[in-house]
């Protein structure tokens, strides 16, 4: 100790200080974070939105990429149970192969709820894992989940409909450019694209009322607020709301993991959104 009691921090008192935020790190983004669901929720304003509809909500699960139904799946259907959406939206890379259709089967098990609609879309893993989208629809289907592939599907309530379009993955598949509702007006319109990027494409146009997207994992690993990695097909999205050519947009950052099997300053994210009017 210096004089005065001041105490003299070494170069080896600074390496076992870095070591142990290191490793307290660590723990953090193997075993403590990747289980750690937030809930977050938010007033989406839709000009016009007829008074029946207000209050509708929509929950969001992307980027899952399921080994099985653990701890945090298990907590996700718990959170759904209590917030009671109307439409739960899967908005891609919720398996990775073929060999995950069990653990998928299993968990919209747990998922489906009378007067709850189930829609899920593609991610570029399941391009990527060469999943085979027959019987990805198939498993679905057998759990009262749509599948849709640029496609549209409405959701009715009190009379209403609210129009959900998703498209194909931008990043691991082929989209079309986006056809208007085909069975006349809409009292909203959501869309569904999993790789950000195509928001700012032409491909996505017309304007939706509010559009829904993953892919990035919010960055998975952070650093003081900051993402230095994305992957391709994120574009200038990392996670949250943002403002596009095709509407309003919100960027989940998911449920699962890829590549590394951590997170750090992006925990796990059930999102959930009630319309409101604008």
């Amino acid at each position: 100790m210096e004089a005065g009691g001041t105490r003299r921090f070494t170069r080896r008192t600074w390496f076992k200080a870095a070591a142990t935020l290191s490793a307290v790190a660590a723990a953090d983004a193997l075993i403590l974070e990747p289980r750690w669901l937030e809930v977050t929720t938010r007033r989406v304003l839709v000009p016009g939105l007829p008074t029946p509809l207000e209050g509708l909500r929509v929950a969001q699960l992307t980027d899952c990429h399921l080994t099985g139904v653990n701890f945090l799946e298990e907590k996700i259907a718990r959170a759904l149970d209590e917030l009671a959406p109307q439409l739960v939206v899967l908005t891609g890379d919720i398996v990775d192969s073929n060999e995950r259709f069990g653990a998928l089967s299993e968990w919209l098990t747990l998922l489906k709820a009378p007067g709850r609609r189930l829609i899920a879309t593609l991610g570029n893993w399941e391009h990527w894992g060469r999943v085979t989208l027959p019987d990805l629809r198939r498993r679905y289907a057998d759990q009262q989940c749509e599948l849709l592939v640029d496609e549209w599907s409405a959701l009715s309530s009190a009379g209403l409909g609210v129009g959900v379009y998703a498209t194909d993955d931008s990043t691991g598949g082929r989209p079309r450019g986006v056809k208007a509702y085909p069975k006349g007006k809409l009292a909203a319109q959501i869309l569904l694209s999993h790789s950000p990027e195509l928001l700012d494409s032409a491909l996505a146009s017309p304007r939706f009322d509010y559009c829904l997207s993953g892919h990035t994992h919010g960055g998975q690993i952070r650093a003081l607020g900051y993402a230095p990695v994305t992957p391709p097909g994120s574009g200038r999205f990392v996670a949250g709301e943002y403002s596009t050519p095709r509407g309003p947009a919100y960027v989940g950052r998911g449920t699962g993991t890829s590549v590394v099997p951590a997170r750090f300053c992006a925990r796990p994210e059930l999102a959930v959104f009630e319309l409101a009017r604008g």
